[in-house]
């Protein structure tokens, strides 16, 4: 199965005429009309704020089925224990927070963005992975790491992912190409250009398609943007 999604839900300058929200919806109304048009989004606002578990059970008691959510990891692991020990406290407590969806069937990968400026670590990224939270009650739980500095673009790397069913993101940036590799039993993408033709994404529905993987694809939030248009044409294309 391929989820298409965007990078949040809430941001106030997506509505109005020719928008995503409708300019009479209220701002309460979001989430309902985003769930309407794709079954999975990606949670930017955790890495500021974790969500409470009154939060979680709500969004989720509110969306329809199928629907997932991803949430990018909390900044006290990623930016600032990054990826030491200390920061296994945070995961746990970042898992605690959002166990009701994973209760629901609800839960998506939890996106592990690391910083431009961590550098190569093989230790530390095996240490962390080894130690980070599997199961929940029972369900199992997924990860997806972010790369953001090519140190980590290193067979080796890749093989520490695959030996903890951790999937490596493929992220895109209009700096970077997207790194492809398979690591883990569901893969996980993003979409973070400033612009996007039919053909480029008509590659990456191919690329899914061409799997038997289950996959999540979220497109890039920006305040004058419109990234539902590119999801909008991929999953168009997948009908």
């Amino acid at each position: 199965m391929i989820h298409i999604g965007l990078s949040g839900f809430s941001y106030k300058p997506w509505q109005g005429e020719g928008r995503f929200y409708p300019p009479d919806l209220k701002q309460k109304e979001f989430f309902g009309y985003y769930a309407s048009r794709y079954e999975t989004v990606e949670v930017d606002g955790s890495w500021y704020r974790m969500p409470t578990e009154e939060a979680a059970k709500s969004w989720g008691e509110a969306s329809p089925d199928p629907f997932f959510f991803s949430f990018k990891a909390h900044r006290t692991i990623t930016h600032i224990h990054r990826l030491k020990p200390d920061a296994q406290e945070s995961v746990r407590f970042m898992v605690k927070r959002i166990a009701p969806l994973l209760k629901l069937g609800k839960l998506g990968p939890i996106l592990v963005q690391l910083p431009p400026n961590l550098k190569r670590d093989d230790e530390r990224l095996a240490i962390f992975l080894r130690d980070i939270p599997k199961t929940q009650d029972g369900p199992l739980l997924r990860y997806a790491v972010e790369f953001r500095n090519e140190t980590w673009h290193t067979p080796e790397v890749e093989s520490i992912l695959r030996e903890h069913s951790v999937a490596w993101v493929a992220a895109e940036t209009d700096d970077a190409e997207a790194q492809w590799r398979d690591t883990a039993n569901f893969t996980y993408a993003r979409l973070r250009k400033s612009e996007y033709d039919s053909d480029s994404l008509k590659r990456w529905v191919d690329r899914f398609s061409a799997t038997d993987k289950e996959s999540y694809v979220y497109c890039k939030h920006e305040d004058k943007g419109a990234p539902w248009i590119w999801a909008d044409e991929m999953l168009a294309s997948l009908r």
